[in-house]
């Protein structure tokens, strides 16, 4: 890689990102079986009622129930909306970004969305998903897509350092554990996975990418991440990070033991609450949050109504 061919922004994520080079922290080699045991003691009395595989949790879920447990359960009840330019935007960007890596030549950002979007539609075994949509969208919609996904991608290529095959990257790097017997499922799916263990020191960088600003949520979703990443490979990443495509900006967290710790504790609590509430054990707690705005049952719901009160003080 030629480093005076860099961007400023791209100069930055290497050297303050990546750190390529730098020490990298060495964990017990027991310390996957300790989080799994963590956690499945846990969610042990939960879990007990639970058929094979009735409970699965992803990083979205996890962070609906810890903000409000009635908006939770009114999303999975509503289920999947459809999709749409501004939904499927983020997956064509993200199977771009993947294509980025193993096309040769030097596609530009609109070529590798477009190949993206060829790919997609020529999977004719999608009968009911984004690829059945893209071949029958109206041309204004396809359109929208791709300007939407080509701002997405355009950003991550003029801001990101070009994505080496040696630093062994992963995008839409899929990980499960499964708990409690196969009960209780955790699912995650990283944006980008850089990098591979050695034995036990961590090697590996997660990286989200987000458009927009900064929520407190990104680090837990990043925790969550971390988490799984532990058990599955016996060893975590030695590094998270959300980074901001829209500035060019990124938040980092390096992982230690007690991090993941914390983040086993966040997903008893959290899986916990989403077991009670699918068991119908009790009735859902409502919290009013920013996310009151979107949830199907913000015009019954009397938290949303003091969400919106309380946003009305603040403008006014």
């Amino acid at each position: 890689m030629e480093l005076d061919a860099l961007t400023p922004a791209q100069r930055r994520a290497r050297e303050e990102l990546l750190d390529l080079g730098g020490e990298r922290p060495t964990f017990p080699a027991d310390l996957a079986v300790d989080l799994r045991d963590r956690l499945e003691d846990g969610l042990a009395s939960h879990a007990e009622d639970l058929g094979r595989g009735e409970v699965a949790v992803n990083k979205s879920r996890l962070a609906d129930v810890m903000a409000c447990e009635r908006y939770e359960v009114e999303r999975e009840r509503a289920g999947f909306d459809g999709w749409s330019p501004r939904v499927a935007q983020g997956t064509i960007a993200h199977k771009a970004l993947e294509l980025s890596v193993f096309l040769g030549g030097e596609p530009t950002p609109l070529d590798l969305v477009d190949a993206a979007i060829d790919r997609l539609v020529d999977d004719r075994d999608d009968t009911n998903g984004l690829g059945a949509w893209l071949r029958d969208a109206p041309a204004i919609e396809l359109a929208e897509l791709r300007a939407e996904a080509h701002e997405r991608v355009a950003r991550f290529v003029e801001s990101f350092p070009p994505l080496q095959r040696s630093w062994t990257p992963r995008p839409e790097a899929r990980v499960r554990v499964d708990l409690c017997d196969e009960r209780v499922v955790l699912r995650g799916k990283v944006d980008l996975a850089l990098g591979a263990p050695r034995g036990t020191t961590a090697r590996v960088l997660i990286v989200d990418f987000k458009t927009g600003p900064a929520y407190a949520n990104h680090v837990d979703d990043l925790r969550f991440y971390a988490l799984l990443e532990a058990i599955r490979s016996g060893v975590p990443p030695w590094r998270v990070a959300t980074y901001y495509l829209d500035s060019a900006t990124f938040r980092v967290e390096d992982v230690t033991g007690d991090l993941l710790h914390q983040a086993c504790d966040r997903v008893i609590d959290g899986v916990g609450r989403i077991i009670e509430l699918q068991l119908q054990r009790r009735a859902p707690r409502e919290v009013p949050n920013p996310a009151c705005r979107w949830c199907p049952a913000r015009d019954a719901c009397e938290g949303a109504g003091v969400w919106a009160g309380l946003r009305e003080d603040l403008d006014g």
